[in-house]
């Protein structure tokens, strides 16, 4: 791919109840076939992003091409073998279960549909952005982008009992708590505190009770609604000053200043770019 960088983020400290998320890559098969068979003491999951070849798992051979997920569990030796000439992109989640996936062994495939596809390469594409972001700018933001990558690669895989963000039962909390946040999302006079109360909870607790379910604190969950729904305002033609408005900030100046921060680029610019291609 022209213009290709790999990616790789780690020590990523994202802790869930199911599993822990310990590492992303992205990598491209440049020559010749990918990595020599070999295993790793946590699992895998991998999405070819482009390109074709054949995944082998545990002694099992699996078609890949644009979309296929394979998750190898931890001691499964794995490897790749490309096909054609173009060279694969396969972006990898390290990642260490804390209570085991059934029909976890001898490898799991899945498909991603064209638009989670889509979705994941423009979510990549934001964290290129941000590389040169201070470390604490981009935390949360990395947080968010990972989870939202791992939640549509378990969906994949069929893995429902892990994801995330998905099983209604261990969600509700977080649910509700979006709902509140967005509710109240254009008032800036709103703090946290406020916001713990309007959920029916002490900050410290709900912090606690948040962090246990979805990965994050009260105030990380709001600013990543914050990001979302400003996102989807700039997308939507509004203007810059109006998704200030919209999403809690009277100041356009520090809004732009804090979407940076977020995504490494200027609320125009964002709206303004194309996603990054990787056909």
């Amino acid at each position: 791919m022209k213009g290709y960088r790999p990616l790789l983020i780690e020590n990523l400290g994202i802790s869930l109840p199911v599993l822990d998320v310990l590492r992303l890559q992205l990598n491209e098969h440049l020559k010749g076939s990918g990595p020599a068979s070999h295993s790793h003491r946590y699992g895998q999951l991998l999405v070819y992003l482009r390109g074709y070849g054949a995944q082998s798992v545990a002694g099992n051979r699996y078609a890949a091409r644009s979309g296929t997920v394979i998750y190898a569990a931890p001691g499964e030796q794995h490897s790749f073998e490309r096909e054609r000439e173009r060279s694969p992109l396969c972006l990898v989640l390290d990642i260490r279960l804390k209570r085991g996936l059934e029909n976890s062994r001898a490898g799991v495939v899945g498909m991603l549909p064209a638009t989670a596809l889509n979705h994941i390469r423009s979510r990549i594409s934001q964290l290129f952005a941000m590389r040169d972001i201070g470390k604490a700018d981009r935390q949360l933001t990395v947080s968010a982008i990972i989870l939202d990558v791992l939640d549509a690669l378990l969906r994949a895989v069929g893995r429902l009992d892990a994801r995330p963000a998905v099983n209604a039962g261990t969600r509700s909390l977080t649910r509700s708590a979006e709902r509140v946040i967005l509710s109240l999302l254009s008032d800036p006079s709103v703090d946290l505190a406020f916001l713990a109360g309007e959920i029916g909870y002490q900050r410290d607790y709900l912090n606690r009770m948040l962090k246990s379910e979805c990965g994050l604190t009260l105030g990380q969950l709001r600013a990543s609604l914050r990001l979302r729904e400003a996102q989807r305002l700039l997308r939507s033609g509004k203007a810059i000053g109006e998704v200030a408005s919209k999403v809690g900030m009277d100041d356009q100046n520090y809004f732009a200043r804090w979407f940076r921060q977020q995504t490494g680029i200027s609320p125009s610019s964002w709206r303004n770019r194309e996603p990054m291609s990787l056909p």
